[in-house]
């Protein structure tokens, strides 16, 4: 088995996800299509918020990175455990923009030699001014 999702909550600005993996390697394996979320239209993207890890020390750390022609590094995860976004002034990881050829908005994650658990908040981002997309109610 790859990786595994379960999802916490799917709210109109909102949605926080829970992976496994009990693999020892992946590489761009989806964790989320934001496609598939609640409200999504064209051009809907995500910031990850927070982050929650577990593993068992992956020489390299995990890979969380955002989906596009060529795949944009978002956070790496080092170590057995650790957290991202849950201390005051850690800010939103954002996707680059302007977006990449062929970047969907989705987000992957790429590990070698471990298990891991993870738990990711993404914050549903309003589309900016000159851009298509969003989100709906």
């Amino acid at each position: 088995m790859a990786v595994t999702s379960q999802t916490i909550t799917d709210t109109r600005y909102r949605t926080a996800v829970k992976y496994l993996s009990d693999a020892a390697a992946n590489a761009d394996v989806s964790l989320l299509d934001v496609s598939g979320l609640m409200g999504f239209q064209t051009g809907g993207k995500v910031n990850i918020a927070k982050i929650y890890w577990t593993s068992s020390a992956p020489s390299g750390g995990i890979d969380i990175l955002w989906d596009a022609g060529t795949n944009v590094m978002a956070f790496i995860c080092e170590g057995t455990s650790g957290t991202y976004g849950y201390m005051p002034g850690q800010p939103a990881i954002a996707q680059p923009m302007p977006l990449a050829a062929g970047s969907t908005g989705d987000v992957l994650v790429t590990n070698a030699t471990a298990t891991f658990t993870l738990v990711i908040e993404y914050h549903k981002i309003e589309a900016t001014v000159g851009q298509n997309g969003g989100w709906g109610a």
